[in-house]
C-alpha cells in the first residue's frame, strides 16, 4: 500500500474525510508504465479522501494472497487513524477488492468495475461465477458498487453477476449500486471513457462516501 504520487496525503488521517485505495488492472510492469488513475475517483477525492494505491505484483497475482495483503493494509489505515475506507477497483484489481466485501468493521464502501479474473476461455466461465458468487455470500454489510458494461469479453456472464449481486444487497441493508450495462458504454476498458466519469462520477462518489443512495445514479 503506497500513497498516489498525484494526491499527497497531508500526514494527518483523522483530518481527511477518508482514504480511498485503488487496484489497478494488469499490467506488465517490465514494459509498460502503471496504468493511470480513472477519472471517476476525482469527486472522491474532491470530497476529502485520500488516494492510496495497493501496488501488486503483476506475475505472479495470486487472489487469495491479495486479497489477503489488501486487508493488511486497509487495517493499517484504519489503524492510522482514518474514518473512512473506500475500495474501488478495475478488473483483476476489481476481482481481488472485493474480498473487502467480508470486513464491515475495515471498510465502509466497495467499487469493483469490470471484475475479471479468469480469462476469456468459455470452459471457466463457470468457475468464474462460481467465485464471484462467493464473494457475493461472504460479503458483510458493506457498501458496493458494481458495474458491468456491455459487450466485456472478460465478463463470465453479466446476467447472472448481477443476480448475484442483487441477491446479495438484503446483506448489506440494501446498499448495493449495481450500474447494469448502461446504454453507450461497453466493452472492458469503457469506464476509462470521458462519457463514463461525466455520466457517473459524481454519483458513485456520492454513493461510496454515503452522502447519497444507489438511486442517485438512476436514469443516467
Amino acid at each position: 500500500m503506497v500513497p498516489a504520487g498525484v494526491v499527497a496525503p497531508r500526514g494527518a488521517p483523522d483530518a481527511a474525510r477518508g482514504a480511498v485505495v485503488w487496484l489497478h488492472g494488469s499490467y506488465d510492469a517490465a514494459t509498460e508504465a502503471r496504468p493511470e488513475d480513472p477519472v471517476w475517483l476525482r469527486p472522491l477525492l474532491a470530497r476529502g479522501y485520500e488516494l492510496w494505491h495497493f501496488d501488486r505484483p503483476t506475475r505472479p497475482d495470486p487472489l487469495a494472497e491479495g486479497g489477503a495483503r489488501l486487508l493488511q493494509g486497509v487495517a493499517a489505515l484504519r489503524a492510522g487513524g482514518y474514518r473512512r475506507v473506500v475500495v474501488a477497483g478495475f478488473s483483476r484489481g476489481a476481482f481481488i477488492g472485493l474480498a473487502a466485501l467480508a470486513r464491515p468493521e475495515l471498510v465502509d464502501a466497495v467499487a469493483a468495475v469490470s471484475p475479471a479474473a479468469h480469462g476469456r476461455r468459455v470452459e471457466r466461465r463457470g468457475e468464474a461465477l462460481a467465485a464471484f458468487g462467493a464473494l457475493m455470500d461472504a460479503g458483510g454489510d458493506v457498501g458496493l458498487a458494481l458495474v458491468l458494461l456491455r459487450d466485456d469479453p472478460w465478463d463470465p456472464g453479466p446476467e447472472a453477476r448481477a443476480a448475484l449481486a442483487r441477491a446479495s444487497a438484503p446483506g448489506r441493508a440494501g446498499r448495493l449500486l449495481l450500474l447494469d450495462r448502461p446504454e453507450g458504454l461497453e466493452g472492458h476498458m469503457g469506464s476509462f471513457e470521458p462519457e463514463f466519469a461525466a455520466r457517473f462520477a459524481g454519483c458513485l462518489a456520492a454513493f461510496l462516501d454515503g452522502a447519497a443512495p444507489a438511486s442517485a445514479c438512476a436514469g443516467r
